[in-house]
């Protein structure tokens, strides 16, 4: 366990609940041995990352009392939540939310690039400035920051979801051709594969997987905070809503993912790129964003949460919603 998340890993493991605690059983030649206890206000979370394990009713009336997140993961993304009974009373936010959506998303849609383009470009002037001071200054970095600068600019006089989108391609572009030149060649990153770019058969190197791993840790936390602040997921304004597809919870992720994740993984790849390749490079990589959004000062899960509310402010109309942007 680590960052208030306790994750439930091995087969045939049984996650209980007795005397006001988690118990997590796993077989031991034949038997059944505590891995671990802890009281519902010690966690966040409780992630399931394999198939074939069990839980009682009382673990999960329990998880619902005290607001635990029981969240199941498959291929390192998260497809399942516990949802309290009580969440139906949040309509009136929904509501505001769908009519904005409908009637004006391109405002929020540019807003969320404008976090995430930000981010990007602190994330590459903190590689810049390291190595512009150790005596070893980057071309390709310095550069890449400006055409972020520029395309920040640009964003000023978007006025469609459309336009907002094409920007942040570009500078998506621009970002990963200036992380790549940092990394350790024995990594083969050359550009941000997603699973619609691999090709039958494709496997992604380990930064991009270890990106993969990141961004469904992330997106636990964001979809958790747009639970709590009673938004409906899958109404978004950058990311068209589609079956199945949580799309408010990628447009929020969008301003996180340089700080909450790309940020951590650049800095261990540079310095051990071993922990992102082998058999423990999964669990490596969760352990290290978990605890990374946990233990930043602030804490990236507090933002993360004050975020979601704020854009629940915004759609009813009783706040401005401006995107998170992260110092050195």
């Amino acid at each position: 366990m680590g960052g208030k998340v306790a994750l439930v890993d091995e087969y045939g493991a049984f996650l209980s609940a007795k005397d006001g605690r988690f118990k997590l059983m796993v077989r031991d030649g034949g038997r059944f041995k505590v891995k671990w206890d802890a009281a519902p206000v010690e966690l966040d979370s409780i992630v399931f990352t394999v198939t074939g394990v069990s839980l009682s009713a009382s673990a999960i009336e329990l998880a619902s009392k005290f607001g635990v997140d029981l969240v199941v993961m498959k291929r390192n993304r998260p497809i399942a939540r516990l949802v309290p009974a009580t969440y139906g009373s949040t309509m009136a936010t929904w509501e505001a939310q769908l009519r904005e959506a409908t009637r004006s998303p391109s405002k929020l849609a540019r807003l969320f690039v404008e976090g995430k383009v930000y981010n990007q470009r602190m994330v590459l002037m903190e590689h810049a400035r390291r190595l512009r001071s150790s005596g070893r200054p980057s071309r390709v970095l310095e550069d890449a920051v400006k055409r972020l600068d520029e395309y920040l600019s640009q964003l000023k006089g978007v006025d469609s979801v459309e336009e907002a989108a094409l920007i942040e391609a570009h500078a998506a572009r621009i970002y990963w051709e200036g992380v790549a030149s940092i990394l350790p060649p024995e990594l083969r990153f050359k550009h941000r594969l997603t699973k619609h770019k691999l090709l039958p058969g494709e496997k992604p190197d380990p930064f991009n997987l270890a990106l993969n791993v990141g961004y469904a840790a992330l997106k636990k936390e964001v979809w958790r905070a747009v639970f709590m602040a009673g938004l409906n997921p899958y109404v978004g304004f950058l990311h068209k809503p589609r079956s199945g597809r949580m799309s408010l919870v990628y447009d929020l992720m969008e301003e996180f993912r340089p700080i909450a994740v790309d940020r951590p993984l650049i800095s261990l790849a540079r310095r051990s790129p071993s922990k992102l390749i082998g058999d423990e490079a999964v669990a490596e990589v969760w352990r290290l964003i978990v605890n990374y959004m946990a233990s930043s000062k602030p804490p990236l899960t507090s933002i993360i949460t004050e975020q979601a509310r704020k854009l629940a402010r915004h759609v009813r109309g009783t706040d401005e919603y401006r995107p998170y942007k992260s110092r050195w």
